[in-house]
């Protein structure tokens, strides 16, 4: 019978001996996203920012529930980005995908864009 150590200090993430693969949530916090879904949609409601930011102030609390709104309309209206969209917040999550996006609107836009996934 073969000897089996597992490490319980924490510090890796080796299990009896084998090594586990993939993305890891550890101590560090690293967290590696690889869905073309969130890359894509990040994309597309960046772009929608930028034109929308040429009509609204993202700087104040009005201005970005009125960039939010546009947003949502623009994905409703648009059946391929509404898919990406819901795609991106259940394969990713919606903190990777707000993360992604990197702007102000993102946390209330994808907030009720989630509301509508869970309701």
């Amino acid at each position: 019978m073969s000897n089996i150590y597992q490490r319980n200090d924490g510090g890796g993430d080796n299990i009896a001996g084998d090594k586990i693969a993939g993305d890891k949530i550890g101590r560090d916090k690293i967290v590696h996203y690889h869905s073309q879904n969130l890359v894509q949609a990040a994309q597309d409601i960046q772009n929608l920012i930028a034109q929308l930011s040429q009509d609204y102030d993202s700087s104040t609390p009005l201005g970005q529930i009125q960039m939010s709104t546009k947003i949502i309309e623009s994905i409703e209206a648009n059946p391929t980005l509404k898919q990406r969209t819901f795609n991106a917040i259940k394969e990713g999550g919606a903190t990777a995908l707000e993360e992604a996006i990197n702007h102000p609107v993102a946390k209330i836009t994808i907030a009720t864009l989630k509301g509508f996934i869970d309701a």
